[in-house]
């Protein structure tokens, strides 16, 4: 009975270190496969923080790219909205990377107001920074944000300049600041207005926010791919600004995919389930990455 008492003692330890050692193994495995958040190598990807594009301390990115790049690939802006940071595209900018992608996250300044006079040259600078890499193709770039980064978005594809992208893909971002509807129904007008033009009002200027609003420079020389994803119970950016944006690009014949879905909570209400979460992170990656293949 001794002897038996002995073995099982042994059996079980060995089993506590079988256990032990398995997720040791697991947790390496994790940390290897792009899902941790240092910088470095990630398996097939590596993964840079906070490189300066500019002289200011806002003015930083994170770089995502294949480990093995042979010849030039197609590169990816994302843009975060209003407030937010660079640091919620760090999923998206990690997949792009493993689709052969090179992506930047970018933060930007936002203020002083108008915010305007800092966020699109920010965004430009960034958008430079990209294209300039010995390894990126900058005749196949990408642009994608959310809220106000999808509004960058569509203005770094609309207005023309050196560096217009080739793709967009706007997430709940508005489009045209001349719509009634969008100071009608929105609950941060007047913190739009404050922030964003410096407190200068449609109707002390209409020129000014007809010169911002990306369907004023919709034309034939834009990208030929448009990708727009919202909420349907989106309480900031109503339906109306991407149903304008899409009717403008079809008159000069640039078609539009639309992606809408059910979420909840406030704000762009994107609260989804695990499910739907992936299914609408799939469907944005599989357009940019079949956008920026052709």
């Amino acid at each position: 009975m001794h002897q038996e008492k002995k073995d099982r003692i042994i059996a079980i330890s060995l089993f506590t270190l079988f256990t032990l050692l398995t997720s040791v193994i697991a947790i390496r495995q994790k940390q290897s496969s792009g899902l941790a958040a240092t910088d470095g190598f990630f398996g097939d990807i590596i993964v840079d923080n906070d490189l300066a594009y500019g002289t200011l301390p806002l003015q930083k990115l994170d770089l995502c790219e294949p480990k093995n790049i042979s010849g030039k690939v197609p590169g990816v802006i994302l843009i975060h909205g209003g407030g937010g940071d660079k640091s919620g595209y760090s999923l998206i900018c990690r997949q792009l990377a493993k689709q052969g992608l090179v992506a930047i996250a970018v933060n930007f300044r936002e203020s002083p107001p108008p915010g305007y006079k800092v966020i699109l040259p920010d965004n430009r600078d960034a958008l430079s920074w990209l294209k300039q890499r010995p390894e990126v193709d900058p005749q196949r770039i990408a642009a994608m944000g959310g809220s106000l980064g999808g509004y960058v978005s569509s203005l770094l594809g609309t207005m023309e300049f050196p560096n217009k992208v080739n793709c967009v893909a706007n997430n709940y971002g508005p489009t045209d600041f001349t719509d009634p509807t969008f100071y009608q129904d929105s609950p941060v007008k007047q913190q739009f207005v404050d922030k964003f033009f410096g407190g200068v009002t449609y109707e002390d200027d209409p020129q000014l926010y007809r010169d911002l609003s990306p369907i004023t420079h919709v034309s034939v020389q834009d990208p030929a791919a448009w990708l727009f994803t919202r909420s349907t119970n989106d309480h900031l950016v109503p339906r109306s600004q991407m149903e304008r944006m899409v009717a403008a690009l079809k008159s000069v014949g640039i078609s539009s995919q639309i992606y809408e879905y059910e979420g909840t909570g406030g704000g762009h209400a994107n609260n989804l389930s695990p499910k739907e979460n992936l299914k609408l992170l799939d469907t944005r990656i599989s357009f940019l990455v079949q956008c920026l293949s052709k």
